[in-house]
């Protein structure tokens, strides 16, 4: 009878072997056949089955099966956005247990000066669970803009750049209330002081400061350009500013004569003040630059003759008329 234990005893145990070994061999050994480390972007809105065909498609898993029932076994039964990176070798048990810490993943979305729709929806998108398209058509509807306090034409006033790091699945109402509470963060007591002696308005400020944004990447010179613009205005002068003709054109390149008539409220050689909404997303330097301008008295300014990407400021329009000769008989000296 002893006997007969021992042996019951003897096949249970090698039984058990032979399944460890099995477990081990389904979740310890390399379940990718690539053999480079992969970075896969895990949606939301996906199952297991879905993530097992993407894995299958980017990493070459060996059993999708067998990832769908462990992953449930080891309590990943819930598909998280994340982006993951799936080292070459890796086990089941090691992957699934990365995918668990990555349910709360966070990334950096980096929003830059000098942005426009396009170039803010794609940095979004590839950070959060948001569609581009989704995006930019929100930013164009009055409607869902009007509680943040811009428009369709003035949006770009809400966003100040900055990294911000958000969860992953974050949705275009977490991203815009996030944006929203930074945008009031920035517009503190100091700086709307600042601005109302100026006479003006957080937006106003914000469409100036695009202008300077967009006239040179000199930020050291940001103070002396915003200084002019304000010049003018005081002054009722026309802004003249190159940039905006740029806008309404459509397209870069250089501003020639005929530009200067393009029939568009954004041309400011031929309508006064401020156009009526900001060129691009202004870069944070802009923004100071134009709440601290230089106080000086120069009207005019232009490109430097010695293509050093900084400008030549004058207080007449004969100084500035000098200035510009100098400027176009180097470009005309250009080989």
């Amino acid at each position: 009878m002893k006997k007969r234990i021992l042996w019951i005893l003897l096949i249970v145990t090698c039984i058990a072997a032979v399944g460890s070994g099995i477990l081990y061999a389904r979740l310890f050994t390399p379940a990718f056949s690539k053999n480079q480390p992969v970075k896969l972007r895990i949606r939301s809105g996906w199952n297991l089955d879905k993530l097992a065909t993407e894995l299958e498609r980017a990493a070459g898993i060996e059993d999708k099966e067998a990832f769908v029932y462990w992953a449930n076994k080891l309590g990943y039964k819930k598909v998280w956005p994340c982006t993951i990176d799936i080292e070459a070798g890796e086990g089941l048990y090691h992957f699934i247990q990365k995918l668990k810490t990555n349910r709360h993943q966070t990334a950096n979305v980096v929003i830059r000066g000098s942005m426009d729709k396009q170039s803010l929806a794609l940095a979004v998108s590839e950070k959060l669970e948001i569609n581009p398209d989704s995006l930019i058509l929100f930013l164009g509807e009055p409607a869902g803009l009007k509680p943040f306090g811009v428009t369709d034409t003035t949006w770009a006033c809400l966003f100040i750049p900055n990294t911000y790091n958000l969860f992953v699945n974050t949705g275009l109402k977490g991203f815009m209330s996030r944006i929203a509470q930074e945008y009031r963060n920035f517009w503190n007591s100091t700086r709307l002081d600042k601005a109302r002696k100026q006479g003006l308005t957080p937006i106003q400020a914000a469409i100036l400061a695009s202008i300077v944004t967009k006239e040179s990447n000199k930020t050291d010179e940001y103070q002396n350009i915003a200084g002019v613009y304000i010049n003018r205005l005081r002054k009722g002068m026309l802004l003249q500013a190159d940039p905006t003709v740029v806008f309404a054109r459509g397209r870069s390149g250089r501003v020639l004569g005929p530009d200067l008539r393009i029939q568009s409220p954004y041309n400011t050689y031929l309508y006064k003040g401020l156009p009526p909404g900001p060129l691009c997303i202004p870069n944070k330097e802009s923004l100071e630059a134009v709440l601290n301008y230089t106080h000086h008295n120069y009207l005019y300014f232009c490109a430097k003759a010695d293509f050093s990407n900084y400008h030549q400021f004058a207080e007449t329009l004969e100084e500035h008329n000098r200035n510009a000769r100098a400027y176009h008989r180097a470009l005309d000296a250009l080989p």
